[in-house]
């Protein structure tokens, strides 16, 4: 009796390694083939992505507050031949303070943001630092911001 068992019980464990040793390679082969296509895909995108075409840098780690308003100084970049147009907003206080921009690619431009009456918040204050952010049109519609926390003096 025992012969007749031990047989049967061994074909049984062999039979279902082959049936595991089957799906692992169905699995890594699966497996492959999404890795392959993902690949395929992200590649897909970036040749035909292409980086923000005009955007406002902020060529100095400072600003500083003259008169009613902050002076940032800012510079076109890009690789369209047109100009950087959006909005400026210094962030921060109470409000946001913004003003509309139109620079030239290449120019390098202070723009003033006019900060009404929290101008006097900057009296009282060694050298307070603040976030600005450029949000530039793009020809699409579509918009690229910019920020950097700027030092104002």
């Amino acid at each position: 009796m025992s012969s007749i068992v031990g047989p049967a019980i061994a074909s049984k464990t062999i039979s279902r390694r082959r049936g595991r040793i089957r799906f692992l390679c169905l699995g890594a082969t699966g497996l492959a083939v999404a890795i392959g296509v993902a690949a395929m895909a992200s590649a897909a995108t970036a040749a035909t992505t292409t980086g923000p075409e005009m955007s406002i840098g902020f060529p100095s780690r400072t600003a500083s507050v003259a008169g009613p308003g902050a002076l940032v100084s800012v510079k076109c970049t890009g690789s369209a031949d047109r100009a950087c147009t959006g909005t400026l907003t210094v962030e921060g206080l109470s409000e946001s303070h913004s003003v509309s921009y139109a620079v030239a690619r290449g120019e390098r431009r202070s723009l003033v943001v006019p900060l009404g009456t929290e101008r006097s918040f900057f009296d009282g204050i060694a050298s307070p630092k603040m976030k600005v952010v450029a949000e530039t049109v793009q020809p699409t519609g579509s918009s690229v911001r910019t920020a950097r926390l700027l030092r104002f003096k």
